[in-house]
């Protein structure tokens, strides 16, 4: 088996992978940096490829790998494929993706979920400016900070993320709740209620904290929108872990402004560095929305970096190394997600 591992994040997974894999097979690399023959080359003898972000971004890997007859699977070494085309991919090339983001995604979310509860940012931005106004001595309401005990964490798209999120809710005393695109014929574990996305809006009244940790698709992208925002509480908060898409832009940034929800997480965005929206020109170092989030003093703000953990990327090499042995048996991957289209 010949395995072609592109760019320099790709690479990242290569030293886990040749422990892992049996002596037949042979690993070659290709970056950016070097020519597109040299590319093709490569890929008219590959059997699978791993694909790294900055391959994805500055390679144009895709306008050879859409004609690569050879190739049999495409290995992502991340969980998010929707911007990937099945209709611009072979018929004959499977596409994998990769888990093990679960454990750290989860964390980042219940992190976020304390710190919003806690007011911790704004209270310590305001203790260490010289403000007492927080302080715990005082009696005024407006002083005091929530807890999550006894609150409802709703997760849009329950699936390994949901379930580690839930789980570790569960200890905190919260009461869970979680969707899917269609009801399950038993509940989850770690869920107090399930729905189907035609009960949304139930889940959207109940949530103190709603988390978005779904597919981007047809179905999902702007569901969270002026209406939808409209629906939930005026305490509650939300954490996108998702996709910025999911999220109408506009609609979320006037809702926040106008605190008609009373915060934020935001982990996944509209614009980012060299990625830019349809027409506009690549930057290194944008701000990631065409609204100024940054101006908001109820949000929360990362740069997309909630699964990114050391042990994150271990088990991201296992489950990738899992792939490559079952296709090497004749198997689906685990992480198999479709076959191309073209």
């Amino acid at each position: 088996m010949n395995l072609l591992i592109l760019g320099k994040k790709g690479k990242a997974v290569q030293d886990d992978l040749e422990k892992g894999l049996d002596k037949s097979w042979r690993i070659y690399n290709w970056n950016p940096s070097e020519s597109s023959e040299i590319l093709i080359k490569l890929l008219k003898i590959a059997d699978v490829a791993v694909i790294g972000s900055d391959a994805l971004i500055y390679g144009n890997i895709f306008k050879y790998i859409s004609s690569s007859k050879n190739l049999q699977l495409l290995q992502i070494p991340f969980a998010g494929v929707e911007w990937l085309n099945p209709e611009l991919l072979p018929k004959t090339l499977m596409v994998a993706n990769a888990a093990g983001h679960e454990q750290a995604m989860a964390e980042y979310i219940i992190g976020t979920v304390l710190a919003l509860s806690l007011d911790l940012i704004s209270t310590h931005n305001n203790f260490k400016s010289g403000s007492w106004e927080k302080t715990g001595t005082l009696s005024d309401p407006k002083s005091m900070h929530n807890e999550v005990s006894k609150k409802t964490l709703g997760i849009l798209g329950y699936g390994q993320i949901g379930a580690e999120a839930s789980k570790r809710a569960k200890s905190l005393g919260m009461q869970t709740y979680g969707i899917n695109r269609e009801l399950k014929v038993k509940k989850p574990k770690y869920l107090d209620w399930h729905g189907g996305i035609s009960e949304l809006d139930i889940m959207l009244g109940k949530s103190d904290f709603l988390v978005l940790a779904c597919d981007l698709n047809d179905t999902t992208r702007g569901i969270i929108n002026k209406k939808s925002l409209s629906k939930m509480k005026k305490e509650s908060f939300i954490i996108n872990v998702a996709r910025g898409d999911v999220c109408n832009e506009e609609d979320l940034f006037n809702c926040l402004r106008e605190k008609v929800i009373a915060g934020a997480a935001i982990d996944t965005w509209w614009i980012y560095p060299d990625r830019p929206k349809p027409g506009s020109k690549p930057k290194k170092s944008p701000r990631p929305s065409d609204f100024p989030f940054h101006k908001l003093d109820n949000v929360i703000m990362t740069p997309h970096n909630s699964a990114h953990t050391m042990n994150s990327d271990k088990r991201r090499s296992n489950s990738i190394l899992k792939n490559l042995i079952e296709f090497k048996k004749g198997k689906k991957p685990p992480g198999f997600v479709f076959y191309g289209k073209k």
